[in-house]
């Protein structure tokens, strides 16, 4: 939890977590269904662009650092997780930003850091450097932990009973280290939409598992909020939330008395479906990467104009220093084998950009194009961020959040419950 508001003051006092309080607080009591925005820690512009958007909209916020972009080794952002929560809290501060902003852990499992897989990890290696990485963020004061065992290079059917298992051990050992720093309770989040068995039963197999192994392991203040599953989105311009699935997870979680999450909201043409159907919570990633990438390259050829009229002597260059960093990271051959695709696709290298963004020869290139749009006047910086907070603002009009802040109060809060 990264700043104090009347919620996140009352959530100490009831014990129970800032994104549980809120779901909750809005479903129940309020009788007004959200649909809380995840946002992907890109680059510091994407954090500062989500603060604003989550000022000037009155909503809250949660960020959904993944073991790739935020972790123990630095990840690709460069941020920890104790630097990352420095950080949001810095800007929260200079921003003067007094609503609920949420820290969560994207995706906490083995083989879900792109290093497990290079590195060719066993369970038992993959589990502790896992282990190390829930303990960081635990440590650093995150509110949510992703705890997602679905993936194995060396079983890729992995069934219900032992994705809850190694599920259970995880929570276990995360529960160990929250009571061992003395921290209030935390929420949870289990399941992916990456799980190869996306039968509607599966999900409820594995939720029965991890509830009956709670129980059994006296885990009593482990407090899953989330439960992800498939309902058929992906990041692609083409992206569409399948309703007729995610009804049936919705009604799935419900009776365990927990909230869907949906993952790669990014682009999602029906948004105001996910709060009517009470979905609980949607991420959005790498969308925002790519929204970066367009405006720069708009920018970019403004710069390019500056050069031919003698304004400027030298440019940027920067969409050529992007491309040659994208390709020397290499994570582009999840989508392509082929590198000139990146020249001629912009949505794929739009969405790959987000792992060099932190990059200091971007970064340098960055700086360049602002310098040398400045001196006709334009602040590159404050056009990026003002599109993406924009688009991060429809998101949360659409999510039923605008205004949330304002309407849940101290008195509200699970009166006569």
């Amino acid at each position: 939890m990264v700043c104090s508001t009347s919620t996140s003051n009352h959530s100490t006092r009831q014990y129970m977590p800032l994104p549980e309080l809120i779901l909750k607080t809005s479903y129940h009591m309020l009788k007004q269904p959200i649909t809380l925005l995840g946002v992907s820690p890109i680059s510091p512009i994407v954090v500062e662009s989500a603060l604003l958007a989550a000022k000037e909209a009155a909503a809250p916020i949660v960020f959904i650092a993944s073991l790739n972009q935020v972790d123990i080794d630095g990840g690709y952002t460069g941020w920890t997780p104790d630097t990352f929560v420095r950080y949001v809290r810095d800007v929260v501060r200079r921003l003067n930003v007094n609503v609920p902003v949420i820290i969560s852990l994207d995706h906490g499992g083995p083989w879900l850091k792109d290093r497990h897989i290079i590195e060719g990890y066993d369970l038992d290696k993959a589990m502790e450097a896992t282990k190390k990485s829930i303990e960081a963020a635990i440590q650093a004061g995150y509110d949510l932990i992703h705890i997602d065992t679905t993936v194995d290079p060396h079983n890729p059917n992995l069934d219900p009973e032992t994705v809850a298992r190694r599920t259970l051990e995880l929570l276990d050992y995360a529960e160990e280290i929250r009571r061992s720093l003395g921290r209030k309770p935390i929420n949870y989040e289990i399941g992916s939409d990456r799980w190869v068995y996306r039968d509607v039963e599966y999900i409820n197999e594995l939720i029965r598992y991890v509830v009956k192994g709670i129980k059994e392991r006296g885990l009593n203040e482990a407090r899953i909020l989330f439960v992800v599953g498939d309902v058929g989105t992906k990041v692609s311009p083409m992206n569409r939330l399948d309703v007729c699935k995610a009804s049936q997870l919705v009604q799935l979680a419900s009776t365990y008395g927990l909230f869907l999450k949906v993952h790669s909201a990014d682009y999602v043409a029906n948004p105001t479906e996910f709060p009517r159907l009470g979905i609980g919570g949607a991420n959005i990633g790498p969308m925002y990467a790519d929204l970066m990438y367009r405006v720069v390259k708009k920018l970019a050829s403004m710069e390019k104009d500056l050069a031919r009229r003698g304004v400027i002597t030298h440019t940027s260059r920067i969409e050529n220093v992007l491309y040659e960093e994208v390709l020397k990271d290499g994570r582009w051959r999840k989508y392509t084998k082929n590198p000139e695709k990146l020249r001629e696709d912009e949505f794929l290298m739009g969405i790959c950009t987000r792992y060099v963004w932190c990059n200091s020869r971007v970064d340098e290139a960055l700086k360049e194009l602002f310098t040398n749009l400045e001196k006709i006047g334009i602040d590159s910086r404050g056009t990026i961020v003002n599109e993406l907070k924009n688009s991060i603002k429809y998101y949360m009009k659409s999510f039923n959040l605008e205004g949330l802040t304002t309407r849940i109060r101290v008195g509200d809060l699970y009166e006569g419950k």
